[in-house]
């Protein structure tokens, strides 16, 4: 009998990532849709509580079933048909990881018809330049469109005020994280691997306000991780793929950069000197320049009707908005907490216990560590070390000039990237130590087969994103306090959405109607 794996054609490999991108998303919005019927009052603690509870008895019940299901097919499906097992489960895990937060956001906003926020801070001027789109007026093109287009096109669909309309994008790309974090991952990874390290490094990164900065940084970094080692193999490529390669990369990038263009300023630097050292330019410089230029050329028509914008004299942005994490010492990076309210306590960062370093930041470092020691030559760790290095030094740089400045020029969002690099390599590194050591003792010789169902494996990743949804979602359940993310829930409800109606608790907690008709249900 022949036993030699099968090469998978290109058909069976688009039905898989076709299936992958399915499940994830279906079991994303099939949560959040699941989580709707949870009826308290977000407003009481006492509901918050039972909101809390009922969401995580039906994450453990979707959890038992997926984890039985996986176990069952392990033992009844023959050994080639198991990894199609795998990359389903893994995707469903992806997509119930933020739904089960989702869904706690749709808890938190029960019975207001207004997103977080309540349309106010940031969301005024996208407000007003989304109306200003769509009624046909010209608008600044420093930034990135898409949430433009995106609010506009769904108001309309939907037959519904801008600022409502916020509030089913806020569910629906909060549910998308995973999602967004695990398919981009599958482009280097593989399923067990770009859920438990893509999905899992995601975490600190989800934002139900804004969601649409954080799912681009999730999705760009394995992207760039793609073009790198795109570019390492340039050599062994003709013209013809050569142009094709950069033309899809091009697209990729081009369409990330007018979701949020932030995250290109901070790893652009460093990803510039990993491809120009990296590159086999001896063997390969046509196919290199090639490629390159295909990329940036179709980066450039792709991305024009906003890159114009930061091209343009007054494209730059003076941003002299101090905050909170302003005043933190900078080389912290330990915690991303945006520029949302600081309920963060009277010290912070908090103090370390080895010179003032927290056993967080150290773990990092020896997760850095491992990775460098045992793969410092693949393109995750030149590509991830690149874009954490460059975020690091143009951190450091804009920071070191604020006092002459009396800017901040955004500096400190470089934590989310330096942070979520870090992250991805540490557990990078973990799994690659775990590889190591079965390679050593025998435990993954060809054709032995794993003594533990990939299922089983997946309970404990699915507890810690069970725990981490929790308080992700106990981060924003209504809170009167100014300085508590629970505030963006509280104002929705708290204020009268355009038709003049409060939520239906709001009237009992200060919301005062504008028109003559009821609370809304």
């Amino acid at each position: 009998m022949n036993t030699a794996r099968q090469i998978p054609t290109f058909r069976s490999r688009l039905a898989g990532i076709g299936v992958e991108t399915l499940v994830s998303i279906g079991a994303a919005f099939g949560f959040l849709a699941w989580s709707k019927d949870i009826d308290v009052d977000p407003l009481d603690r006492k509901g918050q509580v039972s909101g809390l509870a009922a969401l995580q008895l039906r994450f453990a019940v979707l959890a038992g079933v997926l984890v039985v299901a996986m176990v069952l097919m392990h033992r009844l499906l023959a050994p080639a048909h198991r990894p199609y097992v795998v990359r389903a489960g893994c995707a469903a895990v992806a997509g119930l990881a933020t739904g089960l937060v989702a869904g706690g956001i749709a808890v938190a906003l029960r019975g207001t018809r207004l997103p977080l926020w309540a349309g106010g801070g940031d969301y005024q001027w996208i407000l007003e330049w989304t109306a200003a789109l769509w009624s046909g007026q010209d608008i600044s093109d420093h930034y990135p469109p898409v949430v433009f287009w995106v609010i506009g096109a769904w108001a309309r669909l939907t037959d519904q005020p801008h600022v409502l309309a916020l509030k089913d994008l806020q569910l629906a790309g909060t549910a998308l994280f995973g999602p967004a974090a695990y398919l981009a991952w599958r482009l280097v990874l593989r399923p067990l691997w770009a859920v438990t390290v893509g999905v899992l490094a995601m975490l600190p990164m989800i934002e139900p306000v804004k969601p649409y900065p954080q799912i681009t940084l999730v999705m760009l970094i394995p992207v760039l991780v793609r073009f790198l080692s795109t570019v390492r193999r340039a050599d062994r490529m003709t013209d013809r793929r050569a142009l094709l390669a950069g033309a899809v990369a091009g697209v990729g990038l081009g369409l990330l950069f007018l979701l949020y263009s932030g995250w290109f300023v901070w790893c652009a630097g460093g990803m510039l000197v990993a491809v120009a050292l990296a590159a086999p330019w001896r063997a390969g410089w046509r196919s290199i320049l090639l490629l390159g230029g295909a990329t940036l050329v179709s980066f450039v028509l792709v991305g024009w009707v906003h890159l114009r914008g930061l091209l343009a004299p007054t494209g730059g942005t003076s941003d002299d908005y101090f905050y909170f994490d302003t005043d933190t010492e900078p080389a912290y990076i330990a915690m991303w907490r945006n520029d949302r309210p600081a309920d963060v306590g009277p010290v912070w960062p908090p103090v370390g216990e080895l010179g003032g370093v927290g056993l967080f930041t150290l773990l990092l470092a020896a997760g850095l560590g491992l990775a460098l020691a045992l793969a410092w030559r693949r393109s995750i760790v030149i590509a991830l070390g690149a874009c954490a290095a460059s975020a690091w030094f143009l951190r450091m740089w804009l920071a070191s000039e604020q006092w002459e400045t009396q800017t901040v020029r955004l500096y400190p969002r470089t934590t989310a990237v330096v942070l979520y690099c870090l992250l991805i390599l540490t557990g990078f590194g973990v799994l690659l130590a775990v590889q190591h050591w079965r390679g050593r003792t025998g435990a993954a010789a060809p054709g032995r087969e794993p003594t533990v169902p990939v299922g089983l494996l997946l309970v404990p990743l699915l507890f810690v994103l069970a725990s981490a949804g929790s308080a992700t979602v106990d981060r924003y359940m209504p809170d009167e306090r100014t300085n508590h993310a629970g505030y963006f829930a509280w104002i929705a409800h708290t204020t009268p959405d355009p038709d003049g109606r409060c939520s239906r608790w709001g009237v009992a907690h200060g919301c005062q109607p504008t028109a003559d008709r009821v609370p809304a249900d």
